[in-house]
């Protein structure tokens, strides 16, 4: 009896703890899984920092598209009206900048007769990315129907 007591307890002394080679095993997959997270996690961020300017460009053309879609749609006859086949431009700060026009599209003689006219409006942003690499450009087109004076009917 007091042999198999012995067995026993020398059997569950080798079971109660980790060998070093598995707790270097562990630690190597441990150590490539967090590689590997910290790999996917720099990857996002460099996406996000690339689309930041896009994005703020975008979002200052759209703003800047809506105030000139929204001249002349006022009640008021004397309110400033978006003109024609003349570029508009601007800058909100030293890296973005703007370009607007406004044209008619496709005057016809039926939409002349029925005195309005369709208006294409196009911003163009333009902005210098931070690593100073050559300017870029987002192009935002709109359209816009308007009754035609009677002076600037074709």
């Amino acid at each position: 009896m007091k042999n198999m007591n012995y067995s026993t307890v020398g059997h569950a002394r080798q079971q109660a703890g980790f060998t070093l080679l598995e707790v270097l095993v562990a630690t190597v997959v441990l150590g490539t899984a967090v590689a590997a997270l910290f790999g996917l996690l720099s990857g996002a961020l460099r996406n996000a920092g690339r689309l930041q300017d896009p994005e703020r460009a975008f979002m200052l053309g759209q703003t800047k598209m809506n105030e000139l879609l929204a001249l002349g749609t006022g009640s008021a006859a004397t309110e400033e009206e978006l003109p024609l086949d003349e570029t508009l431009q601007g800058q909100w700060d030293e890296r973005f900048r703007w370009q607007a026009i406004a044209k008619r599209f496709r005057p016809t003689a039926e939409t002349a007769s029925f005195g309005t006219v369709l208006v294409q409006v196009m911003v163009d942003v333009y902005w210098k990315p931070a690593d100073n690499r050559e300017e870029r450009k987002l192009v935002l087109e709109s359209y816009q129907l308007r009754q035609q004076s009677a002076g600037s009917r074709p």
